[in-house]
């Protein structure tokens, strides 16, 4: 018996009839049994379908990831600008408070805007603390 492509494929395609011949009972079970369950054509169909949606998902994930990881190394490069002038103004805060607070520049605030002078030794009294 000779076999057409679509026995051969497992599918089913539909002979053509001529008005001459009428299918035997037993060629009508076979034609029966060649078809394709219609389980066995939606599965695959749906499991494209799935599997499509999920490497777009995954695809669109990776976008926005991507999307993420640059926002992020941006901010942190802001807030690594940020923390390098806070550096520098703390540096210059210090400079500028050890310059006000030297003794040198006391002294010479006090002479000059408060008119204080230094006593004399024999103006200066030592007091010891008694417990």
């Amino acid at each position: 018996m000779d076999l057409s492509i679509g026995d051969k494929l497992g599918v089913w395609i539909k002979p053509e009839r001529s008005a001459q011949s009428k299918p035997k009972p037993q060629a009508q079970a076979q034609v029966k049994e060649s078809l394709l369950p219609a389980d066995a054509v939606v599965r695959p169909l749906v499991v494209s379908a799935l599997l499509t949606v999920l490497v777009v998902f995954s695809a669109l994930s990776v976008i926005y990831s991507a999307f993420e990881y640059r926002r992020l190394f941006n901010d942190q490069q802001q807030l690594i600008q940020q923390w390098d002038e806070i550096q520098v103004e703390w540096g210059q805060l210090l400079l500028e408070q050890s310059a006000l607070g030297a003794n040198s520049r006391v002294e010479q605030l006090a002479t000059q805007q408060l008119k204080m002078a230094t006593p004399s030794p024999d103006h200066v009294e030592i007091v010891q603390y008694e417990r």
